[in-house]
């Protein structure tokens, strides 16, 4: 019955969970998204590029789908001026941005504890949309802290995923590296399908 229903209504999509949260499509806007990415010390020891893989994947993925997204390279550039991202309210004026997507890692592992010959990718962590309105009569060309207000929490989300899903891989069937790209490319897609309606599909759990 499931392949008689795709084949004659096609794949289903999945509402994008921020859509569905806000009733706001990013794919038909030309709102700007930010994106930042924070993770504590220890597992930043563990994946010293965990950030800014994480967050050039995620953009490339929204980018393809049609979301307007602030290069992440000016981004990185911004954060290493200020050193800190604040209340994200100077941030989205920086780059004439709607909405600050903030991916806040709580464990990011490759490893199974019991075993150092089995790979197996744990990721937790929180997602959340903080939106910037600008206020309605004020030119861009006055100073940001009169564009602005500040921002609200629109979207707020736990995620966590396992790869592969089923059972851990042994170690001499894939490098280490390969299995962690692959790793990285899987949470990156996990969370850029909360931004975006998808094919049923290509859900990832």
């Amino acid at each position: 019955m499931v392949m008689a229903g795709k084949a004659l209504m096609g794949d289903p999509k999945v509402t994008a969970p921020f859509r569905a949260a806000t009733g706001k499509d990013l794919t038909e806007s030309d709102d700007s998204v930010v994106i930042i990415c924070s993770a504590p010390h220890r597992l930043l020891t563990e994946n010293p590029a965990l950030q800014i893989d994480i967050v050039d994947r995620v953009s490339r993925t929204l980018e393809t789908h049609g979301i307007k997204v602030v290069p992440s390279g000016d981004v990185a550039s911004w954060y290493d001026d200020h050193g800190e991202w604040g209340d994200y309210s100077d941030l989205a004026a920086a780059f004439d941005a709607k909405y600050v997507l903030h991916i806040d890692f709580r464990k990011f592992h490759h490893q199974v504890p019991e075993s150092e010959n089995l790979l197996q990718g744990t990721a937790e962590g929180h997602l959340s949309v903080h939106e910037v309105i600008r206020k309605k009569g004020i030119s861009k060309t006055l100073t940001r802290q009169n564009e602005y207000i500040p921002v609200s929490m629109v979207f707020d989300r736990d995620f966590a995923l396992k790869f592969p899903s089923a059972y851990p891989v042994p170690r001499e069937t894939n490098s280490e590296e390969a299995f962690v790209q692959s790793f990285i490319d899987r949470v990156a897609l996990h969370i850029s399908q909360h931004m975006y309606d998808y094919k049923m599909s290509d859900s990832i759990h």
